[in-house]
């Protein structure tokens, strides 16, 4: 995952049933080995870049919320939290998290990270970004605005599931996947990709979509450079700029085997 300029990595063991949590490494170039930030359940990237908040365990059912920054470390032991949270991503506003993840009752909250405090919460929290949050309903989707608690509805350009929702680095333009695994009940996977600005709110839609795929189960990935393109790994590795007629296709192979996780390193 990218954080800032830099990219956390979480090793998960081919396992499922393994028990430990995770370890998480900061990536520091080529030319050195990932450094280890320790044990955990989960790695979300502070609001600054320049750190991540973490779910460490420190006994069979106690575990606590982390800050921990890339240059300076651990900053203070954290805050009592559920080893079943995963943690996401922060904003300006707030701290976004899924509570009880992986479970059939799991619901999603923007906290304020220092006290748990539950500032905006709801079933399905698609993305947050800036100063908007994106949920997810049964025909449509709301975009609440942080800053005055407004709403407002939109309806879905593309049929599916929970779509994927990666915000730019600026919060100012959202890349919405709306990838199916199972279009209309058969083994095609499709994705199709829509651009969403909160600020409207206006949907673009991306060329050469939608599309079939093959790699939906094993991680292809959208990710944002710092120049406004949206990269996608997906049998090619792909860069398009909002207002481009086309994808540019790059000659990079990407590896073979059981991957998963995208970040586009500065």
């Amino acid at each position: 995952m990218p954080v800032g300029k830099h990219v956390v990595l979480t090793v998960v063991p081919p396992d499922s049933r393994n028990a430990e949590p995770f370890e998480i490494l900061e990536y520091t170039g080529p030319s050195s080995p990932p450094r280890s930030l320790g044990r955990a359940w989960s790695v979300g990237s502070d609001t600054a870049g320049e750190g991540v908040w973490l779910i460490r365990q420190d006994g069979p059912d106690d575990c606590r919320l982390q800050h921990v920054s890339l240059a300076a470390g651990e900053l203070g032991h954290g805050q009592p939290a559920s080893c079943r949270t995963q943690v996401r991503t922060e904003t300006a506003h707030g701290l976004l998290i899924t509570i009880n993840a992986d479970a059939a009752e799991s619901t999603d909250a923007l906290i304020e990270p220092a006290t748990g405090r539950t500032i905006r919460q709801a079933p399905r929290i698609l993305g947050a970004a800036g100063d908007w949050v994106l949920l997810d309903g049964l025909t449509d989707l709301t975009l609440v605005d942080l800053r005055d608690n407004s709403s407002k509805k939109l309806s879905r350009p593309s049929i599916g599931a929970a779509p994927t929702v990666v915000p730019s680095a600026d919060g100012a333009v959202w890349a919405v996947d709306f990838a199916n695994p199972a279009y209309r009940n058969t083994a095609t996977q499709t994705r199709d990709i829509w651009l969403l600005r909160p600020d409207g709110p206006t949907w673009d839609h991306a060329p050469g979509m939608p599309f079939v795929t093959e790699h939906l189960k094993r991680g292809g990935g959208l990710g944002w450079s710092t120049a406004g393109d949206l990269v996608l790994a997906d049998r090619v590795l792909a860069a398009w700029h909002p207002g481009e007629p086309q994808w540019r296709l790059s000659q990079a192979a990407l590896p073979g085997g059981n991957w998963s996780g995208f970040a586009v390193l500065p």
